[in-house]
Formats: C-alpha cells, structure tokens, sequence
C-alpha cells in the first residue's frame, strides 16, 4: 500500500474529534462540517475503484447523482422514506451493474470512456427530463422531509454515524482477503487470471461496493442541501472527486476524506477572487509537488527498520 491503514487508536482520536466539532462550531459551520463529511465519503467510494483496484472511473458522480434523484423524487411523490431509500438503492444497484458491465468489457482507456459517458448521458439525461428531474431548475426537497427540520447537531451526528459505519466497512473490505485480491489485480491482472480468479466478476463487485458507499452519500446530501441539479450527476464533480482522491493520497481511504475537505475548502475561499480558477489550480500544482503522494503522506511516521541479525559462521542469519 502507498500508506498504512489507520490504526485503531488513531480511529479512536478522530471519532472523539468528530463528535467535538459540533460543540465548537455555530449553526453554519455545523453545517459545513456536515456537507464536508458528505463529500469525504463521497471520495472514499471512489478510493475503492481508483486507488485499490485501479479502475480509473471518470463518471463516479452517476453513482451519487442518480441515487439522490431516485430517492427524491419517490419521497416527493410517494411522501414514503422506506420507499424513497428503496428506489435509491435500487437505481444504485441497477446502475453499478449496467455501467461496470460495460466499461469492465471495454478495460482500459475503454473504461475511462465508458463511465464518462455515462455521467454525460445522465446529466443530458437530468436536463431533459423536465417532468422527473424538474430540468435546470431542479428539485427541492420539502423542509419537513430533510435534516433542515432537525436540529443541527442531530443531523450532524446522523450523518457522522453513517459516515463512520460505511468508513469502517470499507476499511474491513481492504484489509480481508478481498481486499488483498484487488490489490494483486491493480499489480498483475494477468496472472490473478492465471491463478483461476475471474477478474472482471471482483471488478463488478468492488464496483457496486463502491457505488453503494457513493449512493448513501448521495442521500444523506440530498437530506441535508435539499435542493438537485443535473451537476450532481456530471462530468465536472466526476473528475473533482478524482482530484480530491489524487490530492488526498490513493489507497488511504482517510486520504481521499483530507483531499475532499482541503478540495472544498479552498473552493469556497477563493471563490470570492475573479482570479478563483488561477488561483485553485496554482494551489493543487504547489500541493503536488510539495505532497506528490497525497497529503496524507505528510502525516506519515517512518517506522524503524529491523534490526539485522549477525551472520552465523556457515553465513546463514539467525
């Protein structure tokens, strides 16, 4: 791996450091706190496909997008959460199918073409489907149906819980056996072949694990913004959410969660500045070369290499 796992104490550290945040922040940086963490399991879905499979997903944002508008659109309409969180995950499994089918059949650049086409299609899609989607002008989740009827720190913690969890999960997911099996895919595919392991069988899975981990974001960010646009679905947050992953460290899972918030951050900084786009990309061209491995890697301790032991007479080491 480019970087260890989290320990657990640090997991500890970083739980008792979420469930701080609240108590030092008003109303609006709760807010924000609760939007970052969103987008930090966001790109911890893609971390999956990007960094431990080497999968190169230019269309992710489908996976966030389309959950969210099914699962508005049945709560609208149908004024049901357990139908509403049904049709989410089942948009979301149907598309992780469909979509891995065919860019895992294509590999390659192929697949890079085929899932950013897929986030062009549905973003066409959302734009022209005025009846469903409400088109340019998007949906509007009701205040009574969304986070904004809770408290803040309610829906802070909520969302924090699920974050965690599905964080946990996927972090379970890296270090089992399956993990160790996409690893050695993303190093030699061919020979995980040759050993008799159907490769393109793992991609789909890790595929709609991830795509899962996307869709749960894409809910909870519908819950809480309350208000789609067709840009939750398109190509500009499919390739944002890989320079979050890229910026934050591949293969780190916690990477990705720095990348997005630091990503987020200095968007909303700059953008007062006419100067924003300069200045956001002179920014990420500093963090590359100062952090190449992600800013992750900034936090990394060296580890103390092994003593050797002396050689024995014969020349053997004992």
């Amino acid at each position: 791996m480019n970087a260890p796992v989290l320990s657990g104490r640090v997991l500890a550290l970083l739980a008792l450091v979420l469930l701080a945040v609240p108590l030092f922040l008003s109303r609006f940086g709760v807010y924000i706190a609760t939007e970052l963490l969103i987008w930090g399991l966001f790109a911890v879905s893609l971390d999956l496909l990007l960094g431990y499979t080497g999968l190169p997903s230019f269309g992710h944002a489908v996976f966030f997008g389309v959950p969210a508008y099914a699962f508005s659109i049945v709560l609208l309409r149908q004024d049901s959460f357990a139908l509403a969180i049904a049709a989410a995950l089942l948009a979301v499994v149907l598309l992780a199918v469909l979509v891995g089918y065919f860019a895992l059949r294509t590999g390659g650049t192929g697949y890079i073409i085929v899932t950013l086409l897929a986030s062009f299609a549905f973003f066409t899609f959302v734009l022209a489907a005025t009846g469903l989607t409400g088109g340019e002008d998007g949906l509007l989740l009701p205040r009574n149906r969304s986070f904004a009827a809770l408290p803040p720190k309610l829906g802070y913690a909520i969302v924090a819980a699920v974050a965690v969890a599905c964080y946990l999960g996927a972090r379970a997911l890296v270090r089992s056996n399956f993990g160790l099996l996409l690893l050695a895919i993303k190093s030699n595919e061919r020979r995980v072949e040759a050993l008799g392991y159907d490769v393109n069988a793992v991609k789909l899975l890790v595929t709609l694990a991830s795509a899962l981990i996307a869709g749960i974001a894409g809910v909870l960010y519908a819950l809480l913004v309350r208000t789609l646009s067709a840009d939750l679905v398109g190509p500009a947050l499919s390739t944002e959410v890989v320079i979050w992953v890229l910026l934050g460290g591949l293969q780190t899972l916690f990477g990705p969660v720095l990348g997005a918030a630091l990503f987020m951050s200095l968007k909303q900084i700059l953008s007062t500045s006419t100067w924003y786009p300069l200045l956001l990309g002179l920014s990420f061209v500093a963090m590359v070369l100062w952090a190449p491995r992600g800013v992750v890697s900034l936090f990394r301790f060296r580890r103390r290499a092994p003593a050797v032991q002396p050689s024995s007479p014969s020349g053997s080491l004992q």
